[in-house]
């Protein structure tokens, strides 16, 4: 799913719908003052007199009259509407409160809510559950991401997997992440303003308490119910559209906070078989009310929501069918007890969250321990906090310098030792380096390169001949030196990628025979990296290359590297995870018995990285992730 494309997408549309509204609000004022100019003209040509003028400040008073009910009744509506806040719809549909769950389901759910926030780098929300609701459902609500609580129905806890509802949650964040809460809210009570005007109508054709109507209110009161009714209705419209631009914006956020178009789409697909069964009713959830929160609402003539089919293509590329949601057994998917997100530590200009690892079950290839090392060793854990405190740019080069460092080699030592002179605090920094795991040590690599870009291009240059000066030192460069300075040259801007074709196909036997065997380059440079490489390669590109035509596997020099590597960037972005589905694949085909080894992991990470690709879950459970807020 090229997710980054379709959220600047759904941004503009967004944009030029809310243009829409203030165009509506222009023309109901058009549309009220001329029929009122067509009332009052008919009135004097009805009693047979020349049209002369129009009273004083006519045009004026009406405008004033609208805008009175349009906006201040939004402002009063919206008053009610922040007062009340998300704990206040989550108990109004029926909501209960997680704070000690005790049942497995319970668990799960607070667990991932707290993978999303660190995902996110949102604050943690309230979560509740939907007791009484066996559809698979959810919604967000409140004004900001401080006060905003997340819903999850039952029937979600007990008919999806880890990952789906990992998906589920990670779409609720995305609209937490992207202000969807307090658009929503400010829309309602604009609806409701314009809504007014309808109802003034009303009131001014309305009997008094002796039940006489006013012939003024009985000319001019149709006026506004008639104009007042367009532009509720309009209103209605333009919201519905705007809510399913953000409904397609929260799907590409989910992906982008998972980094898996699976849990969502299985979500999804199980959703659109529960519409099929019409087992999707919400029996205390006002769904007509809470329509443009939900994960999917009722289908009526508004349609807040976009097809489900259509969400599915967007996810995929192609077509998919629904996907039965029976209830899955309690200990189908064991979770660890919950633990609370850590308080963030603050750094400089930044804030980072300490690391949480979460026991996490593999969906496919089950191995014996394939989750990521909990932070438990209390080495480590003073490594990371210290790690969050990095003071100034010397530490940041400095850290990631040692990170970059070949266990063992005296020379790349002592050429860490020149770069890095004059800075009091090395040798402690690299004291702390060596204290991480393989499950940390490529995460933070990759986080604090994401803080260098921020640099001065002369700091960024510097870097990377700094980088370039400590892996070479002892006379080689190791093909996973190769991956980190194409990190580094990605990271830090020394290279820009090749734009992505924009095709939205995910077959790799569409593509052309030369970049097939680009692929194949590249697969073949990875094999060098991976136990079995020959073996691993020839899984990879059997299904794709006839026997004749599979180039042997021979690893390219550095230029046939990068060459091969800006063909591959230049991919259609649906291609992108089936490649890394296919090496991660393979790489679990050939493994020995247990866990990926952290050499194949982290070569299968940097080329994700390198080509823009979302970690597949089974890869990414092999990290402890560096959060940042």
């Amino acid at each position: 799913m090229r997710f980054r494309e379709q959220q600047d997408d759904a941004r503009r549309a967004t944009q030029r719908l809310l243009a829409l509204f203030v165009v509506m609000l222009l023309g109901l004022i058009v549309a009220v003052n001329g029929l009122l100019w067509a009332v009052w003209w008919g009135l004097w040509k009805l009693l047979g007199f020349e049209f002369d003028s129009l009273p004083p400040l006519f045009f004026e008073t009406n405008t004033a009259v609208v805008l009175m009910f349009v906006l201040g009744g939004a402002w009063v509506e919206l008053g009610r509407l922040r007062e009340g806040g998300g704990a206040h719809v989550a108990e109004w549909a029926g909501g209960r409160l997680l704070t000690d769950p005790q049942e497995l389901s319970e668990r799960r759910l607070l667990n991932v809510v707290d993978e999303m926030a660190l995902a996110s780098g949102l604050p943690r929300p309230q979560v509740y559950v939907l007791e009484r609701e066996d559809a698979i459902n959810a919604f967000a609500a409140g004004w900001s991401p401080e006060s905003s609580v997340v819903a999850v129905t039952r029937g979600a806890l007990q008919r999806l997997t880890r990952d789906e509802l990992q998906g589920l949650v990670a779409h609720e964040f995305g609209h937490i992440h992207q202000g969807d809460l307090r658009l929503n809210m400010q829309l309602l009570a604009l609806v409701w303003g314009l809504s007014l005007v309808h109802g003034y109508g009303h009131s001014l054709i309305e009997a008094d308490d002796n039940g006489q109507r006013s012939g003024v209110g009985l000319l001019i009161g149709p006026v506004f119910i008639a104009a007042g009714l367009l532009g509720w209705l309009a209103g209605e419209v333009l919201q519905a559209a705007v809510s399913r631009q953000r409904e397609l914006l929260a799907d590409a956020c989910a992906v982008q906070f998972t980094r898996s178009r699976d849990g969502l789409g299985g979500v999804l697909r199980k959703v659109w078989h529960q519409m099929r069964q019409h087992e999707d009713q919400l029996t205390r959830v006002p769904a007509r009310l809470l329509a443009a929160m939900l994960l999917q609402a009722p289908a009526d003539w508004l349609k807040t929501h976009p097809p489900l089919p259509e969400r599915l293509r967007r996810l995929y590329g192609r077509g998919m069918e629904p996907l039965p949601a029976p209830v899955l057994a309690t200990d189908r998917e064991p979770d660890e007890a919950y633990r609370p997100t850590p308080p963030a530590l603050t750094t400089m200009g930044a804030t980072m969250a300490a690391p949480i690892a979460y026991a996490v079950p593999m969906a496919e290839h089950p191995a014996p321990n394939p989750e990521p090392r909990a932070v438990t060793d209390s080495d480590e854990r003073d490594a990371i906090e210290r790690l969050s405190r990095l003071n100034g740019p010397g530490e940041l080069r400095a850290t990631i310098l040692a990170l970059l460092l070949t266990p063992g080699s005296q020379r790349e030592r002592r050429a860490w030792r020149d770069e890095t002179k004059g800075l009091s605090t090395a040798d402690a920094l690299r004291t702390e380096v060596k204290k991480l795991g393989p499950a940390v040590r490529l995460p933070w690599l990759e986080a604090l390169l994401k803080r260098v870009s921020h640099a001065s291009l002369t700091d960024r240059q510097q870097l990377m001949e700094s980088a370039r000066r400590v892996m070479a030192a002892d006379g080689q460069v190791r093909p996973i030196d190769r991956l980190h300075l194409l990190l580094l040259r990605k990271q830090l801007g020394e290279a820009q990628a090749m734009k992505p074709s924009t095709d939205a196909h995910n077959d790799m036997a569409q593509l052309s025979l030369h970049t097939l065997r680009q692929i194949a380059r590249l697969t073949a440079f990875l094999a060098r990296l991976l136990p079995e490489g020959e073996a691993w390669y020839t899984s990879v590109m059997k299904p794709w290359l006839k026997e004749e035509s599979l180039p042997p596997c021979e690893a390219p020099d550095a230029d046939g590297l990068v060459h091969a590597l800006q063909e591959v960037q230049a991919l259609p972005w649906m291609l992108k995870p089936v490649l890394v589905r296919a090496w991660l694949d393979a790489a679990m085909l050939h493994k020995a018995a247990g866990a990926l080894a952290p050499e194949t992991a982290d070569a299968l990470r940097l080329a994700a990285a390198l080509l823009d690709s979302p970690l597949p879950p089974e890869l990414a459970r092999h990290y402890v992730e560096p959060a940042a807020a």
